[in-house]
């Protein structure tokens, strides 16, 4: 799983149950380095999310992970596929940690 593997490579992992609950925990914890979401099961438009938080934070980094890319998902948003190498996920995440927000 994405959550097993960013453990195991040495990163803290919060969990949200829906798109309402990962908005509250980026503003509520401000050590949050990177949002991943997914397509479906946020209970709130993927795109709506992305600027919510990025409403509180410009420039956060997000990642979408899904079977495909959400119309409303802004472009500067990476996407990946739902199937994927750990390898392209880890690279992924730590060039969006490391890059400095709102570039």
């Amino acid at each position: 799983s994405v959550t097993g593997l960013l453990r195991m490579s040495g990163y803290s992992v919060f969990q949200a149950h829906d798109g309402y609950a990962a908005e509250e925990l980026c503003a509520l914890l401000p050590d949050i380095k990177l949002l991943v979401v997914n397509t479906y099961g946020t209970g709130i438009d993927v795109g709506e999310l992305c600027r919510n938080v990025r409403a509180a934070k410009p420039g956060f980094p997000i990642l979408h992970i899904g079977m495909g890319v959400p119309d409303t998902l802004p472009t500067d948003v990476p996407s990946l596929p739902e199937v994927l190498s750990p390898g392209s996920l880890l690279l992924t995440v730590e060039a969006l940690v490391t890059s400095p927000r709102g570039a």
